[in-house]
């Protein structure tokens, strides 16, 4: 059994016996599938009328996040999770060591929530000052606060107390 590959033509030679494999159209200039044009159709959409208040007026309604004038640069601490006030809250910098560039990691609530600056998380519109954001970037300075400090886990926190517990029973038999 061999092949034979002809211009415009598949053709397969078993013993004396030619099969046209019906690959004729893939030489005349045009494809076999032609791409179609996405239509918008009403799944397309997000349904806002779930998200109490008026989209685009109570809260913004980004898709991605926009170019801002936000940089990391200005920040009182690395690592740290900031507010994008030019975005209305909607949109968030995760800033680090400066590998994702002078922007840091952006990344973009959903629609109807804002990042709250003070929970460092997304939640709904009407629980953020989006313009108290700035003055609670030092948050990101306390690492009881900042998610991106290690927290001492629960063992190291009893036997810390413990530790206590013993301190003070040794000074009242002294």
């Amino acid at each position: 059994m061999y092949f034979i590959l002809s211009i415009g033509t598949l053709l397969v030679t078993v013993t004396g016996l030619s099969i046209n494999a019906g690959y004729d159209e893939y030489n005349s200039g045009y494809l076999v599938a032609q791409p179609t044009i996405k239509k918008e159709s009403s799944k397309d959409k997000q349904d806002l009328s779930k998200i109490p208040g008026i989209a685009g007026h109570d809260y913004p309604i980004y898709h991605k996040v926009p170019e801002t004038r936000f940089s990391c640069e200005h920040v009182p601490a690395l690592p740290g999770m900031y507010a994008n006030v030019e975005t209305g809250c909607q949109a968030y910098h995760v800033c680090h060591d400066g590998r994702e560039g002078e922007q840091g990691s952006k990344f973009l609530c959903s629609n109807g929530t804002l990042f709250n600056q003070k929970e460092f998380a997304c939640d709904w519109w009407y629980n953020v000052d989006c313009r108290e954001a700035p003055k609670l970037y030092e948050l990101n300075l306390d690492p009881k606060k900042n998610p991106y400090f290690q927290k001492p886990k629960e063992e190291n926190k009893q036997e810390q107390a413990a530790g206590e517990e013993v301190e003070q029973y040794i000074k009242i038999f002294v």
